[in-house]
């Protein structure tokens, strides 16, 4: 399909330049190309190289205007993506026509989304090359944007269960029989949904779980209520687990949209034990509440949450405890021993016709999920592929033997271990273990690294906090290999930029190098980035691998190798890098830094306040000696 000439839209949807982002580029900076200046540009190199426009809501987009540096004499190959709440699509895929530098529109079938992406193959015509540069972008909806009809949503999901794996769970609705409401099990299940209390929303990237106030209640209950309750695997009987016996984990991504009238509370997501709440996240008007048992009031989240605000809770039960975070921070740890627990998900409206009218449909409590997973373990394993013979882990695949003592495994709860690792000191900003964060961007704070439920959390807030690790050890040559995911958990701001590398410890990556083995500039990525700092290179001269695709919000083994011959990288077992020598007059050879050590960050390139919440997850890191007959 080739470029048609611009044409005016319904709206233009254009975010501004703090929601532009990209997976690299040089001085020519991401915010360029919304700037309405065509002599400025965005440039980044490398084939899958990416620029990404948050646009702070799901709107219906169905075309982007592009105007391509030296748009007369290239031709930009490229795609057109759009996010789905779960994967990036493409919606276009071609070549500018090489014929103009003035904006060129790019026109597809109307997709709900609330992030664009230009995903870049480099250009052809006068030569060709891997840079992707473009001067300017818009995003543009078409006539069909925001018309409250439902549907699938444009290209999204149709079935709940195209959304969420409901495979272990059965639906309450608040319809049927008095004090008998109707439950939907496994098998149907995975084929149902219920206009309007259980269905996909509009943007097809969450499920609607909507109730009456007037709407059909369970004997004993007060209150209607359209949600998810835990079953056995398959969606068998109804499960039932011990809070002082293994670990169980549920982690739900969720808005509150919609609240009843005089009485505006609603239940989101909860802990239920026998015949009664153990503890519940419950929004009373504008605050957000943790409640405990008959307490609703027990711990306030915040008291300015506003609706459609996408937020993230996670329940992690063990040894007798509950501990809840909310957006990947610990708010409250609750003492609780049972054995009839399990969790429950969707809108549990807190309301009824006796205070709260109008008595109808049109008065409803609604909450919206976009991603539920539960996991219960004895305590043994983390249930991600921890497995010993994984060949998807590089030390498996290549026999690098035993970890060193100073891997972690993260099988405790509370801070990181302080014999492994080194958190940020100091007061800065009058909080205790906080300094400058990177660049003096925001802070980093020993506060945004916890454990729990088997894995280490690094938390990134909008205002600027963030977490920040470093092994405590030092050496020359090794191998590391590190299971991790990050994701964001907040709707819109600047990016944090995950990375694991080797940090020289003498601090002067110019004069000694640096190895960032893992890389890229937004929790939610698609692709992959390393760059390899020369030693003695006073220009900073490095290497730089790109690859593409690599869901970063999934779990993957990342993994580097440090020898007296060269760098090399892994992911999930197999080799995507490998560097050595290189040495000039302006450098070293590249594998010869003198001695670092390895540090976690979630890196802050924004400022004191504006950032898009997020979390980086590490599974374990483990460490491994070269043997005697490494080369």
């Amino acid at each position: 399909m080739a470029p048609t000439s611009a044409q005016a839209a319904a709206e233009e949807l254009t975010p501004g330049a703090s929601a532009v982002t990209a997976s690299t580029s040089d001085e020519n900076r991401p915010a360029n190309v919304v700037d309405g200046n065509l002599g400025t540009r965005w440039s980044g190199e490398g084939d899958g190289a990416w620029l990404q426009l948050d646009l702070g809501a799901t709107r219906t987009v169905s075309e982007v205007k592009l105007a391509v540096y030296q748009g007369t004499s290239r031709q930009n190959v490229f795609e057109l993506q759009y996010w789905d709440g779960s994967r990036w699509v493409t919606a276009y895929e071609g070549e500018s026509s090489g014929t103009t530098t003035a904006l060129e529109s790019y026109e597809f079938e109307p997709v709900q989304t609330s992030r664009i992406r230009y995903l870049g193959h480099g250009y052809e015509g006068d030569g060709e090359g891997d840079w992707n540069s473009l001067t300017e972008v818009e995003v543009w909806s078409g006539s069909g944007d925001d018309d409250g009809d439902g549907g699938d949503g444009g290209g999204g999901a149709e079935l709940p269960s195209e959304v969420l794996d409901l495979s272990d769970w059965k639906v309450t609705l608040p319809v049927g029989e008095d004090e008998d409401p109707t439950e939907i099990f496994q098998p149907e299940l995975d084929g149902y949904s219920h206009d309007p209390y259980f269905t996909v929303n509009d943007a097809g990237d969450a499920v609607r779980f909507r109730a009456p106030v007037n709407g059909v209640t369970t004997g004993g209950s007060s209150y209607p209520r359209s949600e998810l309750r835990e079953m056995e695997e398959g969606g068998g009987d109804e499960v039932e687990w011990s809070s002082t016996s293994g670990t169980h984990t549920m982690t739900v991504r969720e808005a509150f949209t919609h609240l009843p009238e005089d009485k505006p509370e609603v239940v989101g997501a909860q802990i239920h034990g026998g015949d009664d709440d153990v503890t519940t996240i419950r929004l009373e008007g504008s605050e957000l509440w943790i409640t405990e048992g008959d307490e609703s009031n027990h711990h306030l989240i915040t008291d300015e949450y506003e609706l459609g605000t996408v937020f993230e809770v996670r329940y992690v039960v063990s040894g007798g405890e509950i501990e809840i975070y909310y957006n990947g921070r610990l708010e409250t740890t609750l003492d609780h021993s049972d054995s009839t627990n399990y969790f429950k998900a969707g809108a549990y409206t807190q309301a009824n016709c006796g205070n709260s009218s109008p008595c109808g449909s049109s008065n409803y409590g609604e909450v919206e999920i976009h991603d539920l997973t539960v996991t219960h373990g004895d305590g043994s394993d983390s249930g991600d592929g921890d497995q010993t013979t994984d060949e998807t882990q590089a030390a498996v695949r290549y026999d690098w033997g035993t970890p060193h003592p100073i891997s972690d495994e993260f099988d405790y709860t509370g801070p990181v271990d302080p014999e492994r690792w080194a958190v940020p000191s100091g007061d800065f900003g009058g909080t205790e273990g906080c300094w400058p964060g990177h660049a003096e961007n925001g802070r980093r704070c020993a506060k945004n690294s916890t454990v729990a439920g088997g894995i280490l959390t690094m938390t990134g807030e909008a205002n600027g906090d963030t977490g920040w690790l470093r092994q405590d050890m030092e050496t020359q040559y090794g191998r590391w290999e590190i299971r991790s995911r990050s994701r964001n958990v907040g709707a819109s701001g600047g990016t944090y930029h995950p990375l694991h590398l080797i940090w020289p410890t003498a601090g002067n990556r110019l004069e000694n190098g640096e190895y960032d083995w893992v890389e890229y500039s937004n929790p939610d990525a698609q692709c992959l980035t390393s760059f390899m700092h020369y030693p003695e290179s006073p220009t900073d001269e490095k290497e730089r691998a790109d690859l593409c695709p690599v869901d970063m919000t999934e779990w993957h083994n990342f993994a580097f190798e440090w020898t007296p011959d060269a760098l090399v990288g892994y992911v999930d077992g197999e080799e995507w890098f490998r560097h050595s020598d290189g040495a000039n007059e302006d450098r070293g050879n590249i594998q010869d830094m003198p001695s670092g050590h390895l540090n976690i960050q979630l890196d802050n390139f924004t400022g004191e306040s504006g950032l898009r919440p997020a979390v980086f997850e590490v599974d374990w890191v483990r460490f491994y000696e070269l043997t005697s007959s490494a080369s």
